[in-house]
C-alpha cells in the first residue's frame, strides 16, 4: 500500500460539492481513489451533479443529497445529512456558499449582516460542531473549511465579507484544538472562475476576470482545478491543523 496516497478508500463528504470548488474537490478525491459524497442544496441539484460526475469517471463510488443549509433547523439537517452519507465519514470539506454581500458601509443593515452571516458564520459553527460528534477521533481524519483571499487583502465595499472571512480564519484554529486529534484547516482562495460570479453581467464578469488577470504574476485568475489542489492537500497531510492554506495567484506580492 502507498504510503502517500492516502485517500484511496476513504469516505470524503464534500458540503457545497455540486459546484464550485467544492465539486473540483470531489472529483479530485475521486481521482485519488476516494470514496465521495456531495450535498447540494436540493435532492434534484445533488442528482445532477452525481450525474455529471459518473459520466466523467463511470466507476466511482459517489452519492449525493440534499441539504438544506439557509434554516435554523440547520445543525438537525447537518446530523441528517451524515446520517444519509452512511455514519464512515473520514474527511468533510466545506465550501457551501450564497451570494456575495459587496456593498458599501452605508448600506449595511443588522438584517443584511445577518443574512450574509448565516452561511458563513453559523453554518460553518454548526458543521464544526457536528464533525466533532460524526469524525473519527484521529489525525487521519480532517475538516477543512473555506475563507477568502479578502481576510488578508482590505478592498473598499468589502468590509462586511472581510469580516465573516477573518471570522472563518479564527473559528479554523479554534475548532482545531476543540476537534483534537480530529485536523481543522481551511483553504483562502483569491478570485476563482467559479458560480460565485454567475450573477454578473457576461461582459462586465469577463472585463472583471481579464482585469484581475493582467493584475498578478500569474497571468490567470484561479481555477477550479488547480484551487481544489489545496483542499486535497490538507486531507492527505496529516500534520497540518489550525492551517490557512492559501492560493491566490500572486495576489498579495502586488
Amino acid at each position: 500500500m502507498s504510503k502517500y496516497n492516502k485517500l484511496a478508500g476513504k469516505h470524503v463528504l464534500c458540503i457545497g460539492g455540486t459546484k464550485g470548488l467544492g465539486r473540483g474537490t470531489a472529483e479530485a478525491s475521486i481521482e485519488a481513489g476516494a470514496r465521495v459524497t456531495i450535498a447540494g442544496s436540493s435532492q434534484r441539484s445533488a442528482d445532477a451533479a452525481v450525474a455529471e460526475i459518473k459520466a466523467l469517471y463511470p466507476s466511482a463510488a459517489i452519492a449525493g443529497f440534499g441539504c438544506d443549509l439557509s434554516q435554523d433547523t440547520v445543525e438537525a439537517d447537518l446530523e441528517g445529512l451524515f446520517d444519509k452519507a452512511g455514519g464512515d465519514v473520514d474527511h468533510v470539506v466545506f465550501t457551501a456558499a450564497d451570494a456575495l454581500t459587496i456593498s458599501g458601509l452605508q448600506d449595511l443593515t443588522p438584517d443584511v449582516i445577518r443574512r450574509a452571516g448565516h452561511m458563513r458564520q453559523v453554518v460553518p459553527m454548526m458543521v464544526g460542531k457536528v464533525a466533532a460528534r460524526r469524525l473519527p477521533r484521529s489525525r487521519e481524519s480532517s475538516l477543512t473549511l473555506s475563507t477568502g483571499g479578502i481576510a488578508d487583502q482590505p478592498r473598499a465595499g468589502w468590509s462586511l465579507m472581510a469580516y465573516v472571512a477573518n471570522g472563518i480564519v479564527a473559528l479554523t484554529r479554534n475548532l482545531a484544538l476543540d476537534l483534537a486529534p480530529v485536523r481543522v484547516n481551511a483553504v483562502e482562495p483569491g478570485f476563482v472562475d467559479t458560480e460565485l460570479w454567475k450573477d454578473l453581467a457576461p461582459q462586465a464578469k469577463a472585463d472583471m476576470m481579464q482585469a484581475i488577470a493582467d493584475s498578478v504574476p500569474t497571468g490567470a485568475v484561479g481555477r477550479v482545478e488547480d484551487v481544489a489542489e489545496a483542499y486535497v492537500y490538507l486531507m492527505k497531510d496529516r500534520n497540518a491543523t489550525g492551517e490557512i492554506v492559501k492560493t491566490r495567484s500572486g495576489a498579495q506580492l502586488v
